[in-house]
């Protein structure tokens, strides 16, 4: 036990430490809307479901289909391991191709196109989530799950509309490794790849310095560092690091 509240105590120092620290970097990488070239007006429906919606257009209909009957199953899977219950309903935005995904003009005075769009992330825009499909369905549901891991993760730290209504330089600046690498560890698991990149982050020796991680780098090192700590200390714990980040 004492182990283990060392543990919660030293993350989330680092957390804030990390935070204080880079909080003059992130105020320099705002990202300010611009107009984006629409070749085609498709025609957009959705499909309604007790905890979300699917939308989508006249060409997307069986994607729809496989995202609802996949977020069915992992919006479960995930609560139960943040023993969490997701308060806002989701709004699941499908595009068919990449091309597609980005004419759109959805959340563009606070996203660029390149955010969250690089190691499977989503745009997540309070509770819109935009995803096109990659021509590989493994892939997309990897970012039906992780952008369902990240919609529980903000509301457990900033409950389900505050913040909505809180200006963003009053939120917590979370380090990648901690949060990305939090819903890469829950929504992906862990693999071969991914073994193999963490080792050779550490015979290269880019992993002395966490906080100078960046993109991917710090994503993998989250995501090994979050699975160390679920098979040393058991995954029950995570959520408990959670809260006690939030408080």
């Amino acid at each position: 036990m004492r182990n283990i509240k060392k543990l919660i105590i030293t993350i989330i120092a680092c957390v804030f430490y990390l935070n204080a620290s880079s909080q003059f970097y992130n105020g320099h990488q705002m990202s300010f809307g611009k107009n984006k070239v629409q070749y085609y007006d498709y025609y957009w429906q959705y499909y309604r479901f007790d905890d979300f919606d699917c939308y989508f257009n006249e060409y997307g209909r069986d994607l729809a289909q496989f995202t609802a009957d996949y977020a069915m199953k992992k919006l479960k899977e995930i609560e139960d391991f943040f023993d969490y219950t997701l308060e806002k309903r989701l709004m699941f935005i499908i595009f068919n191709k990449n091309s597609e995904y980005k004419q759109s003009n959805i959340g563009l005075v606070t996203f660029d196109e390149d955010t969250y769009n690089t190691g499977g992330f989503n745009r997540i825009i309070k509770n819109k989530v935009m995803l096109y499909y990659e021509g590989d369905h493994e892939a997309f549901q990897r970012q039906i799950a992780a952008a369902i891991t990240e919609m529980i993760i903000n509301e457990m730290l900033y409950n389900a509309d505050v913040k909505d209504r809180i200006p963003s330089s009053s939120l917590i600046s979370m380090p990648d490794w901690y949060i990305k690498g939090l819903i890469r560890y829950v929504a992906y698991g862990w693999d071969y790849e991914a073994e193999n990149r963490v080792k050779d982050g550490f015979k290269s020796g880019k992993y002395k310095n966490i906080n100078h991680l960046e993109y991917d780098d710090a994503i993998d090192a989250g995501q090994s560092f979050w699975r160390f700590v679920g098979k040393k200390y058991g995954d029950a714990l995570i959520p408990n690091i959670i809260y006690l980040t939030k408080i």
